[in-house]
Parts: C-alpha cells; sequence; structure tokens
C-alpha cells in the first residue's frame, strides 16, 4: 500500500494540469495512467492533427501552474485575433476582431500535444508527484480514504480520487455514476490541412445543411487545423475518400476563402456525443474533465471547459489543505458543484442550440437565422458579451 494525499487517474491535458497546479503544495500526489508515452516528441517542421482553441481564462491558469511561458518558447502557439463565421449559400454571418474590443488576442491555437508534453514535463520533475503507468483494476472507499488498485497488484491509498480519464471513463462506470448522454447526430473528421492563402491568424467556421466545418488556424502561416463535423455516414465517406476528392469538396463548401485546400495528415474520425454526469462529486472522489462532461467541438470550448474544472477544484482543495481540513469530503465542494453544473449546463445548452439553428437548409431557418446573427454582428454590446464569455472572462 502507498499512501497519498491526492490520486489523479488520468494523464492527459486536465489531469496533469491538475498536479502541475498541486504541486506548489506539500501534498503527495500519484499520477495513474497506463500510457508510457504521454510526453511524445514533436518534429520541428510537423504539426499533431489535434489541436484546441485556449481562452485568456485557460491562459492565465497555465499562467499560475507556471507552464505558460515554456509554451510560448517553443514557437508553436499561434495568437488568433480573429474570428469570421459565415453560412455557405446563406447571408448569416458573424465577425469579431480583438481590436475592436480593445484585447490584444481573442485566444491561442495549440496542439493538444505539446500541451500535454510541457504539462507532463512540468510534473516529472516535481518531487512531491510520483507517475505508475498501469491499468487500474479496481477501486473501492472507506470513509477516510480511497483505495485504487492497479493491475499489478499495487494498491494506491489517498483521501481523495480525481478521475480525468476521458469521455469513457472507468472510475464513472465501475462507481455506477449516472451519466446523462445525447448523440449530436454528428461525426468530427479531424486532420491538417493546408490553404493555399494564409490564415491570418483568423478562426474560420462555416455552417452548411449538413454540417460544421471550422479551420484553426496554427503556428504555420497556411496550415490550419480542421474540424469538420457532418453526419455519420457522410463522415465515414470522407474517411476514406480519395485525397483529391476530398480537397475539393472541402475548398468548394469552404467557398474558397482561404483558397484551395489539401490534406497533409491523416484524417481521424470521432463520434460526437453530449454528455454530463449530473453528480460528479462523491465522498473522496470527483470527475473532472470529459469524464464528468463532453460537448460539441464547434466552439472549441471543450478542453477550456475541462481546466476550468481543475482550476477550480484545485482552488477548494489548497484552501482547505491550509486549513488543515479534510478535503475529501462531498460537502467541502457543494459550491463548486453548482459552479461547474452551471457553466457546463450553458455550454451543453448554447452548443445543442447552435447546431439545431444551423440544421437543415429550411427557407424559414435560413431566414431566422440570417436575420438572428447578423443582428448579434451589428450589435456592438451583445458581441462584446459574447466575445467576453468566449474568452472566460
Amino acid at each position: 500500500m502507498v499512501d497519498f494525499d491526492v490520486v489523479i487517474i488520468g494523464g492527459g491535458i486536465v489531469g496533469l494540469a491538475t498536479a502541475c497546479a498541486l504541486k506548489q503544495t506539500k501534498m503527495n500526489i500519484a499520477v495513474i495512467d497506463a500510457k508510457h508515452d504521454l510526453y511524445q516528441e514533436l518534429a520541428e517542421n510537423e504539426v499533431k492533427i489535434r489541436a484546441s482553441a485556449i481562452n485568456l481564462a485557460s491562459k492565465h491558469y497555465f499562467e499560475q501552474i507556471g507552464i505558460w511561458s515554456e509554451l510560448e518558447r517553443s514557437g508553436r502557439v499561434l495568437v488568433f485575433d480573429s474570428i469570421d463565421v459565415t453560412e455557405r449559400q446563406g447571408f448569416a454571418r458573424l465577425s469579431a476582431n480583438s481590436a475592436s474590443f480593445h484585447y490584444d488576442q481573442l485566444g491561442y491555437i495549440i496542439e493538444n500535444q505539446l500541451m500535454q508534453n510541457t504539462l507532463y514535463q512540468c510534473a516529472n520533475t516535481q518531487s512531491n508527484i510520483t507517475f505508475f503507468h498501469q491499468p487500474v483494476n479496481d477501486l473501492f472507499f472507506s470513509s477516510d480514504r480511497g483505495f485504487v488498485e492497479l493491475s499489478d497488484g499495487c494498491k494506491v491509498a489517498a483521501k481523495l480520487v480525481i478521475a480525468a480519464d476521458g469521455a469513457n471513463s472507468l472510475i464513472r462506470k465501475k462507481q455506477g455514476m449516472t451519466l446523462l448522454k445525447k448523440p449530436y447526430r454528428h461525426q468530427a473528421i479531424i486532420a491538417t490541412v493546408k490553404t493555399q492563402f494564409a490564415h491570418q491568424s483568423c478562426a474560420r467556421q462555416v455552417f452548411y445543411a449538413d454540417g460544421i466545418i471550422a479551420l484553426l488556424p496554427l503556428w504555420q502561416s497556411h496550415l490550419s487545423c480542421l474540424v469538420w463535423s457532418t453526419k455519420p455516414q457522410f463522415a465515414s465517406d470522407l474517411l476514406i475518400r480519395p485525397p483529391h476528392l476530398f480537397n475539393q469538396q472541402l475548398s468548394e463548401l469552404t467557398e474558397h476563402c482561404l483558397g484551395d485546400c489539401s490534406l497533409v495528415s491523416e484524417r481521424e474520425l470521432f463520434p460526437l456525443v453530449a454528455r454530463y454526469c449530473p453528480k460528479p462529486v462523491q465522498d473522496r472522489l470527483i470527475l473532472i474533465g470529459d469524464a464528468a462532461h463532453t460537448i460539441h467541438p464547434l466552439a472549441g470550448q471543450g478542453v477550456n471547459l475541462g481546466l476550468q474544472d481543475s482550476k477550480q477544484l484545485v482552488d477548494v482543495i489548497i484552501k482547505n489543505y491550509l486549513a488543515h481540513k479534510d478535503f475529501g469530503l462531498k460537502r467541502i465542494f457543494n459550491h463548486y458543484q453548482f459552479m461547474r453544473h452551471k457553466d457546463t449546463m450553458m455550454m451543453l445548452t448554447a452548443m445543442q442550440t447552435i447546431q439545431d439553428t444551423f440544421d437543415g437548409a429550411s427557407p424559414i431557418k435560413k431566414l431566422a437565422r440570417g436575420i438572428g446573427m447578423n443582428m448579434i454582428n451589428t450589435t456592438p454590446f451583445i458581441k462584446q458579451h459574447l466575445v467576453k464569455y468566449a474568452l472566460g472572462l
């Protein structure tokens, strides 16, 4: 039996961020993840397929952890200062520029692997953080401890177990925790594409009758992270379509906003499902990140939502740890659970509303969304409020 203060199950971005944020205390922290390749070397001139839009709230959290300067030094962080949302063969449009709202930027596009690498390096150099690279076999709880049994027979105990083990969380399933889920009627194709024209640090989204195409600008001026969400049958076809035909349709559907598009990576397919665990907090156990909720990627807010879980959770743990209180008790996290419930439900509702609004080619819906989006686009107060929310301010 190895005893710790906190055990974190899951070595992804959210789990590692939580470990790194707790490192400043004298707590002993365990991170459990079966994968041995949490750190993967990044080729100098190649980009990883998956990237995320990081808002200012997440940037501030990375600064608090102490990794933001390291991310910037990599030269692979793209500051984007504008967004452009359009509807193909429609007149709905929403655009925003950071200068119009007196911000230096609207956010940052960062490869997921770069964030994970940087967080892993931070955690791996801390004397009070220990990694276990074995699958979880079982877990159980007493009045004052959570116990995690690993596949090699080792048992790890802690006052609090934090499950950040992803959308298909083993811990959530083993504990029989309620999960509400609803398919988005979409699957997402993710890839890296090269565009004829430079992206000019603008994040673009194109809505059309059968899906949504997002182009997130990357640190190389002609490369973007493509997130193409569409109906499952069409997504499956896109996955195996010959590259020249894939490129042709992508260029046509985006109305050549960046000229001709061409694949420069493999394509990955992801089912899109809204998930929500209404009671992610138990005595000695808390679910965070995708283990607690997943949302549609159309606004790029999934990672930010998980990082705010982490930040607010860490704040509660440290406050009670310094006050010599038992931070493993459910009642300690009542306010935390309320705040995360509110933020998550707002995001889930917003994503569902946007998808429903743009789904289909009904003339009445096209007219309504065109009028609605253009009203927002020409009303500074409403637009500023939306921009501040997206920034996490």
